[in-house]
């Protein structure tokens, strides 16, 4: 059954400083990041939230649609203003991270992982999806708006994605209240984000443990090429790069647009 976002209920448990504070609820829209990327400078907060039921047209990475059945799941973006102008393929992560973290306390489960670039994945299923996207205004960056889709109480998924996909609930047994599990979230996100802002270790290496694949030999496309030897990975660098060990005992470094792995 098909419930509404109580913005009520997920104001009173929301205890960031920041994140989440500006907030805009939608019954349908098209695509939260498309809505808050449309949006004038001037209407734009740091740590803006925007909530959606409904989200129509939901893209994930490379242009996928992103499915979502009304009512039962959390598709939102958030806003940034960061003083940096690079290493925004860390703070997704982050993002990623905070939501493996979450569901880790939830199931007390290891079974919780990040999938290169920015999906998180629950016993080998996909529960959750990231898209970042920047703004400029001339070289000055605008906002960055980072769109996630959880799967929570949603129980069937169309038949091209039944066996890729999962949720909350169907891991869980019984429906979970999406407000407190998306204020707990953001708590969680803002404090990555405060150790991404501040270029902490720890934050590289949270990262890295829980990355699928990480200090195993993997197969790799690099720009849609498969590579015939198999690499070690090396999990991700402060800039977001993703570290290679080769056959010869070199190290390569890519960028997430250039790469996508093979760990099965």
């Amino acid at each position: 059954m098909s419930t509404q976002f109580d913005t009520s209920a997920f104001q009173q448990k929301l205890t960031t400083q920041w994140i989440g504070q500006s907030l805009t609820y939608f019954e349908e829209l098209e695509s939260t990041n498309s809505y808050v990327k449309s949006l004038p400078a001037d209407k734009i907060d740091h740590g803006m939230l925007c909530v959606t039921d409904n989200q129509t047209q939901g893209r994930g990475q490379y242009e996928r649609e992103w499915e979502s059945e009304s009512g039962q799941n959390l598709t939102f973006s958030l806003v940034f203003k960061p003083q940096a102008r690079e290493r925004f393929h860390v703070l997704t992560l982050a993002c990623a991270l905070a939501i493996v973290d979450q569901l880790q306390e939830i199931f007390n489960d290891p079974q919780v992982c990040i999938k290169w670039p920015n999906d998180v994945l629950l016993n080998g299923k996909k529960v959750a999806g990231l898209l970042t996207e920047t703004m400029f205004a001339g070289n000055k960056l605008d906002r960055l708006v980072i769109g996630i889709g959880m799967n929570v109480n949603q129980t069937s998924f169309s038949p091209g994605i039944s066996s890729e996909a999962t949720s909350v609930q169907l891991k869980k047994g019984h429906s979970v209240e999406r407000e407190p599990l998306l204020s707990n979230l953001l708590r969680r996100i803002e404090y990555k984000y405060n150790l991404w802002q501040r270029q902490h270790r720890a934050l590289i290496k949270g990262i890295n443990r829980n990355i699928v694949g990480y200090g195993q030999w993997v197969g790799l496309k690099v720009n849609g090429e498969l590579k015939k030897n198999t690499f070690k990975m090396l999990g991700i660098n402060e800039k977001g790069q993703l570290l290679m060990l080769n056959q010869d005992g070199g190290i390569e470094s890519f960028s997430y647009e250039q790469i996508r792995l093979i760990t099965d």
